[in-house]
This record gives structure tokens, sequence and C-alpha cells, in this order.
């Protein structure tokens, strides 16, 4: 079998696949509301190979709609008569998907118009649940609940979980023609937003990537915010549930009424909606290659990496910035544990595992312990993150290289991309617009701490020798709380202090410099982001560390304080934050800020405040923030009794979820990081 014949076979192979799984989808008539299907995917009873699909970047919501399932076919099938070989092969594999889709609406129609038939009492509404599904098999939806049909249709079946994108952008023009048809009101359409949120958070909550973008401008730099970013706020403000996560883009052309319903979606405080600045964010994007109308079309992916909606997929890796400072101390060795390294993931079923670096340890920086000035011990650090950041990116490219060669994108979600129904190429052969390669480096503040505190003890207050140091870092600070409690006390970043937050900018300049200057096997630059989504397991693999912190005590996560050390008020830290060139981290750059509930009450006052802040952090630069509201007390009485607070919700990275679901070392994480005036 050639190359060619193989690939064919296994397009064959991937397709069939797909079918299968739409075939023997459940059929399920709502019992109330109007949306058809199951909510959750009907994984196969065995692992089969439904192609490539990491599930963190939208599909193409934009073309799915306008084509609708009919179009997709018959665009491949025509295009297919066009070429020959994999080419037309894949979109003949696409076209079946399609075909079986087509089915499963159709049996849907079928069912919501039998069950129609036995249940007069809601006839009427069953009957629009068989209009809706028999309609989009047949043409492109032209009503909202037709649009959300088809849309839920194919979001179940590509997985659990996935992004979601700018979905106000896509669904607003089905809105307006209802409206001005009389075919359904603003209530309705809120009704049915309600019902899809119900589904999501029935499907599961929390770190599920539905994260969904509001606002922002259009491909000619207008302003697209619109009745549907209304409309999906007072949604998550009725269901009061983290599903979805909402994120925001703010400009200069946003409406003011916008960033009032934004500020009351905030006071909620269940760290919804993340904030993203479009002056910042899409210059830096333009300047890493991205064509300017793509870059007006960012969103996030599974959490606030920054994508574009319907036109990029996403690859990246992670430096554990805080590991590195721990090589750095130890010549490229690791600072041996005092016990083992476990941990959960995130949520309280996860099971323990074992955690171990990324990093590659034995790359030697430097021997700290005969270093005479802080420039020397600052300039090893920066050798071993400079070395680490490079291996990984080496690998990465590998990576990269590997899959352009053999993956085979799921042709579920394949079908929704424009180029690749023009040229038949699977997303990672030239099926996305945009390539977006990303380098995760966040908790560069609780690094910041630590140099800052080897600079303070030990060269300019003398309090100890790096000898001496290094040997309280073994021993975990076992007999020298005295030295610990001198370098806590030294300067911490999100304290409105340069001495750190200096450090911190200088630190990110030289990440980003290095991975701006890197380029992809196909030659375009990869995207810095400072971001840390593993801050939880890297507090474990970590021991003791210069600014005062134990093992297994948390580090900061993305680019916020350090649990605990913001101790001046969200002022100081939104200056602290603002000092760093943030903008330069395109990939992304969230810093989370959790004030107290005594701070902002849930009043007219609090949202003033909230309107403020947000205000205050735009003016500042600051690119992405995510501002949360907690009352510390009734998270401790949720620790006690978690079966009377299963309704408080919380933030974690990239998105959130009811503070019962998280593990106690994560539920202790979120209570540190509330910052208090």
């Amino acid at each position: 079998m050639t190359k060619s014949e193989d690939a064919m076979a296994r397009i064959a192979a991937i397709s069939g696949n797909v079918v299968d799984l739409i075939a023997n989808a459940p059929v399920q008539v709502p019992e109330t509301g109007l949306i058809a299907g199951p909510v959750t995917w009907p994984a196969p009873k065995q692992p089969v190979d439904l192609g490539r699909d990491n599930l963190h970047f939208p599909m193409n919501v934009r073309t799915l709609l306008a084509l609708g399932i009919p179009g997709i076919i018959r665009t491949c099938e025509e295009r297919a008569n066009s070429l020959e070989g994999e080419q037309a092969a894949y979109l003949r594999g696409i076209a079946a998907v399609y075909r079986a889709l087509q089915d499963h609406a159709r049996r849907h129609a079928s069912a919501a118009a039998d069950a129609a038939g036995r249940d007069p009492a809601h006839a009427p509404r069953l009957g629009k649940v068989a209009a809706a599904c028999a309609a989009v098999a047949d043409r492109a939806p032209e009503s909202l609940l037709e649009a959300v049909q088809l849309f839920s249709f194919v979001y179940v079946l590509r997985g659990r979980v996935s992004t979601i994108g700018r979905l106000d952008q896509h669904l607003v023009r089905f809105l307006r023609r209802d409206l001005a048809t009389g075919t359904a009101t603003t209530a309705d359409a809120l009704d049915l937003l309600v019902e899809l949120w119900r589904r999501f958070n029935a499907a599961a909550m929390g770190d599920t990537l539905r994260n969904l973008m509001l606002g922002g401008q259009d491909a000619g730099g207008d302003d697209a915010t619109n009745e549907m970013s209304f409309l999906m706020i007072e949604a998550t403000l009725a269901v009061r549930l983290p599903e979805p996560h909402l994120n925001v883009r703010l400009h200069r052309g946003t409406p003011p009424a916008f960033l009032e319903k934004v500020a009351e979606l905030v006071l909620l405080g269940h760290g919804q909606g993340t904030l993203f600045h479009d002056e910042q964010l899409i210059p830096a994007l333009v300047a890493h290659g991205v064509p300017l109308a793509s870059a007006r079309n960012y969103c996030n992916d599974g959490c606030t990496e920054v994508v574009i909606d319907g036109e990029s997929g996403i690859r990246f890796v992670q430096v554990d910035a805080v590991k590195c400072l721990d090589l750095t101390l130890f010549n490229g060795r690791e600072n041996p544990l005092p016990g083992e390294a476990v941990g959960q993931y995130w949520g309280r079923n996860d099971p323990a595992r074992p955690l171990k670096t990324d990093l590659s340890p034995g790359f030697e920086s430097g021997d700290l312990s005969r270093m005479t000035t802080f420039d020397e011990v600052l300039a090893a650090f920066l050798r071993q993150y400079g070395h680490q950041t490079r291996l990984l990116m080496e690998r990465l490219n590998r990576d990269i290289a590997g899959s352009v060669a053999g993956d085979i994108s799921n042709p579920l979600v394949a079908g929704t991309f424009p180029r690749v129904l023009e040229q038949g190429v699977p997303l990672e052969r030239g099926g996305f617009g945009v390539e977006c390669n990303i380098v995760f480096s966040g908790s560069l503040t609780t690094v910041g701490d630590g140099l800052a505190a080897i600079r303070t003890v030990v060269f300019e207050e003398r309090l100890c020798t790096m000898a001496s140091l290094l040997e309280a870092l073994r021993a975990d600070f076992a007999g020298r709380e005295d030295l610990r409690q001198a370098l806590l006390k030294a300067p911490k970043f999100g304290n409105d202090d340069e001495r750190v937050d200096g450090l911190v900018a200088g630190i990110v300049e030289r990440f980003c410099d290095q991975v701006s200057g890197f380029r992809s096997p196909s030659g375009n630059p990869y995207w810095p982001a400072l971001f840390n989504f593993l801050f939880n397991d890297h507090a474990k693999i970590t021991g003791a560390t210069p600014d005062g912190r134990r093992w297994k005590d948390p580090v900061a996560e993305n680019f916020s304080p350090t649990p605990g050390r913001a101790v001046s008020g969200p002022t100081a830290l939104l200056h602290s934050i603002a000092r760093s060139p943030l903008a330069r981290a395109c990939g992304t750059s969230p810093a989370h800020v959790s004030l107290a509930r005594s701070m902002v009450p849930g009043t007219e006052a609090g949202r003033i405040l909230v309107r403020q802040l947000l205000e205050s952090a735009y003016a500042m630069g600051i690119c992405v923030l995510n501002l949360a509201i907690y009352d510390t007390d009734v998270l401790r009485r949720a620790q006690e009794h978690p079966e009377r607070h299963a309704d408080v919700v919380v933030r974690i990275w990239g998105y959130s979820a009811r503070f019962i679901d998280l593990s106690r070392d994560m539920q202790e994480h979120v209570i540190a990081r509330v910052v208090r005036a």
C-alpha cells in the first residue's frame, strides 16, 4: 500500500467511526424546553480513532450556520469532484459524517412529532422542536431556535467539553430576524439561552473548556457588541451556575451600557467574566504576524489563552518558572523534597497521581554558593530559564512537524472550516488560517518574590550567606524560622513596590523576547503567554523557595501575586501588574484579583466600585483581568458543611467551578488569594 493509499484508508476509517458515533447517539426529546438531543457526548464503548481534535479551539460556527448541514454536504461533494486522492477522500468523508448528522436531526424531528401526537397538552412546544430539527436537516437555519439547535447537535457530538468562541456574533442575526418577523420575542430568546446554559451545566461543570467571548470589535474595527451580548450575560445572571465561562472584550468603543452590564456580572462574584482589552491585544497579535481582520476576531480557548475564532487551533508548552528558579538555586539539580510529590488536578474526586517536572534537570547555570553579587544570581536564573524555555520550544516544534505529517482532523469539526472545504486538507495541514503556537510561563511573580528576597536578605541586609540560604531551603526551613521570617518580610509582588515589580518586568521582557524570536517549522513566530494552569501541581514538585515559601505552599497562578502576599489593597496590586510589558505576551497574561465581599458589597455602591476597578485596569494597560469577589467566611463554612453550599461558585484558573467540588488544597489556594483592604 502506498503512503497515499494508507492515508485514504485511515480517512475512511476515521469518517466511518464518526458516522457510527452519530448513528448510535441517543435520540432525546426535551421534557421541557425546545432544544433536542443528548447533553453529553455519547462516547463509544471502546476507544476508536475519531481523528485529531484537542477541543481547545472553537469550531467555525459562522460557516456551520451559514451553510447548514445540506450546504456542507453539497460543498464537499462538489469540491471533491474537482480534486483527487487524499483531498477528495477527505471531503467525501466529511460529507458522509454530515449525512449522518442529517439523519440524527431527522430522527429527533420524527421523535418530537410522535411525542406531540401522544401528548396534546405539550403538542405546541413539541411541534416547535420537531419543526426546528426537520429544518436543520433540510436547509441552513433561519431562526434563532434552528441556529441554536444545529449548534447544540454539533457541539455535543464533538465531545463532552470544547471551546465555544464568539457565539454572540454568530447568533445575533437570527435574533434580529426573529424580532423583525415577529417569530419570537427578546424574552423567548433569553429563555432559549437559559435552556442552553442549563444543558451545559447538566453535562459537566468545572474545567470544561466552555469559554465564550462577548463583545469586542468586528473585522473592520467597529464595535461588535450586540443584543445577544447583553442577553448572554442576562442568562448567566439568571442561571447562577458556572457554565459557560463568560469572557468580555472591551475597547474604546464599548457601549457604556455594556460596561455596566459587565460590572453587574462581575459583582455576582463567581469570577465571571474575564476581561480582555482589544487596544492591547490586537496590535500585539498583528506584530506576531496575524492579519488585522483575524486579530480583531480573537477569542480565548478553554482557559484564557488567545485563539482566533473559527480560524486557528492551538498548540502549547508550559515552562514552570518557579521550578527554573529551583534548578538555578541548586545549579541544575532539584532540591530534594521532604516527601512524595502527589496531587489532585483540581477536583475533590480527581485521583491522586504522582507528579514530576516537565523540565530537564542537569543544565549547570552556575554555583550560587560562590556568587558574591545579586547580578550574578539573576544572570544564572536567566540562563537556566532561557535554556529550559528553548528545550520546550524545540520539543513543540518536533511535535508540530510530526502532526503536520500524519494527523487527520476530526471530520465533524473540520467540516466547519472554509479552507478545509475549499482545499480538502485537514486542519493541521492548512485548514487553519492562522497558526497559533503558545509558550506558557506563569508564576513569574513568585520568582520575582524569591529573587527580591535574595537581593534584600543576602546582599543588602547580609542576614545570611548564599550557602546558608541554600542549606535552609534544603531543610524546608526546619530550624531556620528566623531566616524564613526575614525572607517573608522582603518586598513582595502585588504591593506597588518597584523593587520587586521591576525585577518581574525585566524577566517578562526577556521571556517575551526569546519566545517571539522563535519560529515554528512553517516560519511563524511563537506567542508568549504569562499563564500557568498547573500551579497547584508545581507547588508540590518544588521545594522551599527564597521568598519564605515552604514545600507545598502555593505558588502564584498566571500573572497574579503569590496567594497571601498582596496586602496593600487592590489599587496597589493593579499598579504592580501594570509595571510589566503585558501586551508583549499576546498569548495571554491573566491577572486574577480576588476581593473580599466586605470590600465590594452586592449593592449599587459595589457595582460602581467594580466599574471603577475595570476602568482603572483598562487605563493602566492590563490586558487580561479576572475579578472575583468572595466572602471567606462563607467559603470556610462551605468546607465544613458542603451539603449546604452547593451554590457557591469560585474562579480556578481559566474557568469557574462550584467551591465544594474543589480539592482541599485548591480550596485553600482560592481562599488565600483574597485581597483585603
